[in-house]
């Protein structure tokens, strides 16, 4: 692996996948006086993520005051930015390059994104599956210990501020302050339990590696497709299977 070092490391970097991160709620403490982090659907409170992917979109802009990768690990993509004194650093990388990056967590117009502070170039991909491994180890304890993922959901805490990332030196104006309004997670819908079970042996029996759609799987059981969408809602909330990737279905474990 071939490392670059942008500033100090500081906290622990939780190795993720980045739908954990896309999906997951950035909280930002009243009047600052905490530190902000993204609370991910195992309720895991993270300031600093380490996620493993392929860089398959770069921008650097001309003045070299900006630049940013895009990183897709097969579970979801996630930016990662820096401003003047970092732009060289991520200017090194291509696209198609692996790395492993840890960064900041930070959120700009709902969009969570990270600030890196170490990158590894891997040259070898057999780490892809040692990373997966180790993640879904995590997630397997997690789930013994009665932890269950959650939908993403947008917490109404009362008037917030909308707070913008600056890279240092830059003038701030006022804060603005919007009032959102409470959203509610839709209830989970009734489902068989031999419905639930069928399902996961639909998924075991047709999951080449990259998962399941719905759609085959209401052809395999014979089922509308309604009612497997319905099967796979309870089965992701029960910690049984997962979505690596938009549409497509895994048994967890």
């Amino acid at each position: 692996m071939h490392q670059i070092l942008i500033g100090k490391m500081r906290s622990t970097a939780y190795k993720l996948k980045i739908e954990d991160l896309v999906r997951g709620r950035y909280v930002r403490s009243p009047e600052g006086t905490e530190p902000s982090y993204l609370l991910t659907p195992w309720d895991q409170h993270i300031p600093r993520a380490r996620v493993l992917g392929t860089i398959v979109d770069k921008f650097v802009r001309d003045d070299q005051g900006y630049a940013t990768l895009r990183l897709d690990d097969g579970s979801e993509t996630i930016s990662l930015r820096a401003w003047r004194e970092g732009v060289p650093e991520l200017a090194r990388f291509e696209m198609g390059n692996l790395i492993d990056v840890v960064g900041r967590v930070r959120e700009f117009e709902g969009e969570v994104y990270l600030v890196p502070e170490l990158i590894l170039r891997v040259e070898d991909p057999n780490w892809e599956l040692v990373r997966e491994l180790e993640i879904l180890r995590a997630r397997r304890r997690a789930l013994a210990e009665g932890v269950r993922p959650q939908p993403k959901q947008e917490a109404k805490l009362g008037p917030r501020q909308l707070q913008v990332e600056l890279p240092p030196g830059t003038p701030e104006t006022g804060p603005t302050v919007e009032t959102i309004d409470e959203v509610e997670a839709p209830p989970l819908p009734e489902v068989p339990d031999e419905t639930k079970k069928r399902v996961i042996l639909a998924i075991e029996k047709l999951d080449s590696g990259e998962g399941v759609a719905p759609t085959d799987m209401a052809v395999e059981l014979d089922l509308h497709q309604t009612e497997v969408e319905d099967a796979l809602r309870v089965l992701i909330v029960d910690g049984e299977i997962f979505e690596p990737r938009a549409g497509r279905f895994r048994r967890l474990g």
